[in-house]
């Protein structure tokens, strides 16, 4: 039996994510600490307070891979527990569309598709998923 394996969010995520939020609060702090727009105190508010929404956010991703199965959890997909013995394949597709994304699903035996978000988790995740799972490029 190996020892359970939580992974979270990776730093390049907080940093992507938080870094851009944070560049619109830098020019308005800007504004109202060096140019004396205290007008603008009031949007500044808010956009300090977007990266630490995504923060929030990003802190919420949980992934578990343990020798029963896995365990995932994210913000707006909910969460779920899944035992490798349920799963018939990890798939990645790609999204077309203006800003095409990547998007990774458990197919199941019961025939449901579990959709999982590894991008926010470091590279070395989606290698140990198709370790444990048999996976289709």
């Amino acid at each position: 039996m190996s020892a359970p394996q939580t992974f979270r969010t990776s730093p390049g995520s907080y940093f992507g994510l938080c870094g851009t939020f944070c560049v619109p609060a830098a020019f308005l702090a800007w504004a109202v600490l060096f140019a004396g727009r205290s007008d603008l105190s009031h949007p500044l508010l808010f956009f300090i307070a977007l990266p630490a929404a995504a923060a929030a956010w990003l802190a919420y991703f949980r992934l578990r891979i343990d020798d029963w199965g896995i365990e995932y959890r994210d913000l707006f997909g909910g969460s779920f527990r899944v035992a490798y013995s349920e799963i018939v394949s990890l798939k990645s597709h790609r999204v077309p569309g203006r800003y095409s994304a990547q998007v990774w699903l458990l197919y199941l035996h019961d025939g449901r598709q579990l959709r999982v978000n590894l991008k926010p988790f470091p590279r070395a995740v989606y290698g140990l998923l198709c370790e444990r799972v048999r996976c289709a490029a």
